[in-house]
């Protein structure tokens, strides 16, 4: 026999005893790998089967546990554990119970390759240019941070199963924010617990020491500055106790993330707080000083409430001020933005988890309201929005992703996908300054030559205006509604836009605009109506009047190929002209 060997053993907290005179019962069961020498453990997975504890011991010393559907037989699919930071110890993992003939010890695997390698990205429901995590469950993003040319995506994942649980940070990485490569979970529970939201950001100035041999250029900038990530632990009570601050940082440009040993650097203060987005603020009197500013924390602590916190190291906290009644809870971003392109007018705005925002100013004290709250998003699958740090000056976009929350995926091992990256700015409206958001310029990349071209007047609402020559299910159309001047206080009068069994609809008297019952206010600009669709395999997503609304929505599209766009309205009601672009899909076939 090999001496590196799998043992699959049956011996563990008297499950020999089980299956000799207490086989009606279920008990524990243990798989052994002495010595680690793959990167994976392969875990098999049947989505409805009983939950059970697993508990991973290395060298015997507890690592953490996590809550998994195992399969007694043919799997849905194969969960990812990664094991190669043990490689020469003895791992072992024990399900606290197992039902009675249960064959999951011999369908575990090990590997150096990621769980069903050959499957991954081919499934039925696949998002197709929306990100999706190869397998297990998702939902807010986490840690958006950019450095050295990659943009990082973290996010809750459960990686053994589809169903909410076991949170833990996924890890995806781009160098154009379309094509994606999931990487091993990058954060994972421990002592203080399961691991919730939170941001990350590069520590330029190594601030917390913690890169400890610091290399510089002969400018003197540090070239190997750590990234830090903060999140939120909450209590090893099994994802049931109290909620606290931790941190994570990588010396390796986020390749690994080692946990802070000190933590959590901001202990339970009140209520659920948690979600912590973590920015540089730096002092304007003197930015020559690297070190003329100071770290900021917007934290939600409960109810409606958030409050700021300043630190100069990452690591000491101190609070600075409330902010109180956003009228919603969770997930706070923060970021200043010139107001129409114009940095020497710029705002602060302070975001929550629902996407109600408040304008304002900030002095790295105290954030004055100005105005609001707010909201780009009206109803729909949006939710838990959170934007990059450390986008390079040159580029200066504040680029943003957030959870469609609450979508469908029938049978697929994967659950939840995540909107398309937006690009935020603020301009100034009639009702004042406002906060837009449009796809960012990468999404066109994905657009196929030859698009469709489009132009018609309306031809009455029982005679639809047909537009042909589309194919395909993944589309980018722009559409534009030259509108009819008297038609300003009608208020029975629709246009109606059909495709793949979605309707929106804008009633130019009420200026209301409707994605299948979702409703948003929307005034024409110089007389026109202005939308954007971005259609995926189980989305839509719409832009309107350059994205001062957003609406993201899910839904499951089962007749992929019928892209049968209709227009229907009034003659007298509007003109109509159209751009639609077929997209490419980011995965390799």
């Amino acid at each position: 026999m090999k001496k590196n060997i799998l043992i699959l053993c049956l011996c563990i907290l008297g499950v020999v005893s089980a299956f000799t005179g207490l086989s009606a019962q279920s008990t524990a069961q243990s798989f052994e790998s002495n010595p680690v020498d793959k990167k994976f453990v392969l875990l098999p997975v049947k989505t409805g089967a009983a939950k059970t504890w697993v508990t991973v011991n290395v060298d015997g010393v507890w690592q953490h546990e996590f809550e998994i559907e195992l399969a007694t037989e043919n799997p849905d699919f194969y969960a990812t554990l990664e094991v190669g930071q043990w490689k020469g110890k003895k791992l072992v993992l024990t399900a606290e119970t197992v039902v009675p003939g249960s064959k999951w010890l011999n369908l575990i695997k090990t590997s150096d390759q990621m769980s069903d390698e050959p499957l991954v990205y081919k499934e039925e429901y696949r998002p197709q240019f929306h990100f999706a995590p190869r397998r297990g469950w998702t939902n807010d993003p986490n840690g958006l941070v950019y450095y050295k040319g990659t943009y990082h995506l973290f996010f809750q994942h459960n990686p053994y199963g589809t169903s909410w649980g076991n949170m833990t940070w996924g890890h995806a990485v781009s160098t154009d924010l379309v094509h994606w490569n999931e990487m091993a979970d990058a954060v994972i529970p421990d002592k203080n617990g399961v691991v919730f939201s939170g941001s990350a950001v590069v520590d330029w100035n190594n601030t917390s020491g913690l890169q400890t041999n610091p290399a510089r250029d002969k400018a003197g900038k540090i070239v190997n500055p750590p990234l830090v990530a903060f999140y939120t632990s909450t209590d090893a009570n099994r994802g049931k106790g109290k909620s606290a601050q931790s941190m994570v940082y990588s010396l390796d440009e986020g390749k690994t993330w080692l946990k802070y040993p000190g933590n959590p650097v901001l202990p339970h203060m009140i209520g659920g707080n948690r979600d912590p987005k973590v920015f540089w603020y730096e002092d304007r009197k003197n930015p020559a000083n690297p070190n003329n500013g100071h770290w900021t924390m917007a934290l939600f602590m409960d109810g409606e409430d958030y409050a700021l916190f300043s630190s100069k190291n990452l690591i000491q906290w101190e609070k600075i001020c409330d902010i109180k009644k956003l009228g919603c809870s969770e997930c706070p971003d923060m970021f200043e933005l010139p107001v129409d392109n114009n940095k020497q007018q710029s705002r602060w705005v302070f975001w929550g988890g629902n996407g109600k925002y408040l304008i304002g100013n900030f002095d790295g004290k105290e954030f004055k309201i100005e105005s609001g709250p707010f909201t780009t998003k009206f109803g729909g699958n949006d939710y838990a929005a959170q934007s990059y740090s450390d986008i390079p000056a040159n580029d200066g976009r504040r680029i943003q992703f957030s959870w469609m929350q609450g979508g469908e995926y029938p049978k697929m091992p994967f659950n939840q996908q995540f909107t398309s990256p937006r690009n935020l700015t603020l301009r100034t409206t009639p009702d004042g300054i406002r906060l837009f958001m449009e796809p960012v310029k990468e999404i066109e990349k994905l657009r196929l030559p030859d698009p469709i071209t489009f132009s018609a007047t309306l031809k009455g609402a029982e005679n639809p205006v047909q537009v042909t020559g589309l194919k395909g299910e993944l589309l980018d159309i722009e559409i534009r509604f030259d509108l009819k001047s008297y038609h300003a206080t009608d208020t029975n009068s629709v246009i109606k836009t059909e495709l793949f069994g979605q309707t929106i609809s804008y009633n130019p008297g009420t200026q209301i605009l409707s994605l299948t019952g979702i409703k948003a206010p929307l005034a024409p600009v110089d007389g026109k109506i202005k939308l954007r669709l971005l259609i995926d395999r189980t989305s839509l997503e719409l832009f309107a009047n350059e994205g001062i609304v957003q609406i993201a929505k899910c839904f499951v599209n089962k007749d992929k190929n019928s892209a049968n766009l209709t227009i229907s309205g009034n003659s007298d009601l509007a003109d109509v002209h159209i751009v639609a672009y077929q997209l490419e899909s980011v995965w390799k076939k």
